[in-house]
């Protein structure tokens, strides 16, 4: 048994010698990675530089993946790689200079947008211009993702397990941050370590026998009848969509584009069964043609809702993902010979067409939305010589559409975008320039409200306590001296001070949060002082600070309630 383990050590041990001799940059961006979110969590930095120094490390894995699997391929001197390389550096800098400034919605949907390319380049690489074996190396790729990942957990429990174990019988005081430290380790440095000593070397050579059994199981006799099935209630669906002529234009889209995502994935890892399975075999030769009547149905419906309301990214990028998938199918289904590995390039093609360039998911629906703007004020008459002019006449749907409009930009973009908007307009400045209040739908209207990033110190000179937001969510009650208490209700967000038994202070902090609602409505990010409330009687005084205030407010007309509040408190005892 002892033997066996060493054996089983040793071999890891030397694949992972391996993989670090052969992608040697890739793991140290993997380790840079860990290093910088072992700092985060030790840390906590309210600024998110790091973070995204550390998300630009992360998309420089694939990239360098990338190009030594290239120079596998394509013998290069070492200079030429270090230039490569070089190169490859200062591409990730510009990245993070120019495209990576935040950390919103197009910043990191570029980012995946991005990310995904560069992995499918990785996969593609070894095997462009060439269609043997492609299928069999993927599979091989993806059992090895698995096992690695699997391998990794039993590994991080088990270090979990001990550090628990030593924690609790030797009061060793182990910060529980360390937890996620073991975890980013693992994730971090050991899995892709290990993952990429099992990507097989340049040229190796597969064999059908090296399809993993229980993948051609699980395929045949659970996916593809479970695909059958679906595309039969898809169909059924489809029929009554006909004979209703009620078109349900949200959910469709999703349920068929989702369902052909995984159907071009079995049907790839089934390809090479093909010769060997009827089953596999008529799958792959009616299935393709099967689907395209369910994918016009999704193309019809997401008509609908582009006519109602305009392109916006999300709409843009099931479209560009439906067009892929009909593209596929397609090709699947009139190709007699078809080259998987160009379904492949096509995906990292469209993926990185759809958050680059002018035809870019931004750039098209920030055009949408512009137009549908324009369209919107001019049918309300609310447009004179490019300038918008207030009206009282505006039909609640109208209303609801320009809101949603300005709130869209204000949220993804920036309201400087929206190009017929004043140059000084703020959500605050709504009833000012369109006559109305920022409008929303009947359904129930969410609200937060959080600090601004600071860059001072807050000064808690003259007061005698301090309260965190711990406090807040711990048992609700301290004891600050013997005589003193402080309660807190998480249910009614009532706060209670108590001096020697009796209820000197009492305040419904519910109350405050709604009254910095009320006076920054429409408005999320808030500097410290418009977050502040100060309060006092004659025998404290306190100082609520709060860090983030969110609720709802149900129909247009209804009143607004707290439901999460994280706030600190000071108290002066006079």
């Amino acid at each position: 048994m002892l033997t066996r383990i060493k054996n089983g050590l040793n071999d890891m041990f030397l694949r992972l010698m391996a993989s670090l001799k052969r992608f040697p940059e890739p793991i140290a961006l993997a380790f840079a990675i860990v290093v910088i979110l072992i700092f985060i969590n030790h840390n906590h930095p309210r600024e998110d530089t790091l973070a995204r120094v550390a998300l630009v490390l992360a998309l420089g894995i694939p990239l360098t993946l990338c190009v030594k699997m290239f120079f596998e391929r394509k013998k290069v001197s070492k200079v030429t790689e270090i230039l490569v390389l070089a190169l490859a550096a200062a591409g990730l800098a510009a990245y993070y200079r120019f495209l990576l400034p935040d950390m919103n919605m197009v910043s990191m949907s570029r980012y995946i947008g991005l990310s995904l390319p560069l992995y499918l380049l990785f996969m593609a690489i070894p095997y462009i211009g060439q269609k043997e074996d492609f299928e069999i190396y993927v599979i091989k790729l993806f059992t090895g993702f698995i096992v690695t990942y699997f391998y990794s957990l039993i590994l991080f429990l088990g270090l979990v397990a001990i550090n628990f174990t030593i924690d609790t019988l030797f009061s060793a005081g182990i910060p529980e941050r360390v937890y996620l430290d073991l975890f980013f380790i693992v994730a971090g440095i050991f899995a892709p370590t290990y993952f990429l000593s099992v990507v097989p070397e340049q040229g190796v050579r597969f064999r059908k026998e090296d399809y993993p059994k229980f993948l051609k199981v699980l395929l045949l006799y659970i996916v593809l009848p479970l695909l059958t099935v679906y595309t039969a209630i898809l169909y059924a669906y489809f029929i009554k969509i006909i004979v209703t002529r009620f078109w349900p234009a949200g959910i469709v889209s999703h349920l068929v584009l989702w369902y052909s995502f995984i159907s071009i994935i079995a049907i790839f890892f089934i390809y090479i069964l093909r010769e060997d399975s009827t089953w596999a075999r008529t799958f792959i030769t009616y299935f393709p043609k099967l689907i395209l009547p369910l994918l016009a149905m999704m193309f019809i419906a997401m008509g609908i809702r582009i006519d109602a309301y305009g392109i916006t990214e999300n709409r843009y990028w099931v479209m560009a993902g439906g067009l892929w998938a009909t593209g596929c199918m397609l090709y699947l289904a009139f190709r007699k010979k078809p080259s998987n590995i160009k379904i492949v390039l096509s995906l990292a093609i469209i993926a990185a067409l759809t958050v680059t360039g002018p035809w870019s998911a931004y750039s098209v629906s920030k055009y949408s939305q512009n137009a549908r703007f324009e369209k919107l004020l001019t049918e309300n008459n609310m447009l004179v010589d490019g300038r918008i002019v207030p009206s009282q006449t505006v039909s609640q749907k109208d209303k609801i559409s320009i809101s949603s409009i300005i709130q869209y930009f204000e949220r993804n973009h920036s309201l400087s975008q929206l190009k017929i908007l004043p140059p000084d307009f703020s959500i605050n400045k709504m009833k000012e320039v369109f006559g109305f209040e920022l409008t929303y739908t009947s359904m129930s209207q969410y609200f937060n409200h959080f600090i601004k990033e600071e860059s001072t110190l807050l000064d808690i000179r003259g007061y005698d306590y301090y309260l965190s937001s711990q406090f807040i969510y711990g048992k609700g009650e301290a004891i600050t001296q013997e005589d003193l208490s402080v309660s807190y209700n998480r249910d009614t967000f009532v706060l209670t001070i108590k001096k020697a038994g009796r209820t000197v202070y009492e305040r419904n902090v519910g109350d405050i949060a709604l009254a910095i609602h009320e006076k920054h409505y429409g408005v999320d990010s808030l500097e410290r002082g418009d977050m502040t409330f100060v309060d006092e009687n004659v025998q404290f005084k306190l100082v609520f600070l709060f860090n983030h205030i969110s609720g709802h407010k149900e129909g247009s007309d209804g009143q607004p309630r707290i439901e999460w509040m994280d706030f600190s408190l000071l108290v002066k005892v006079k």
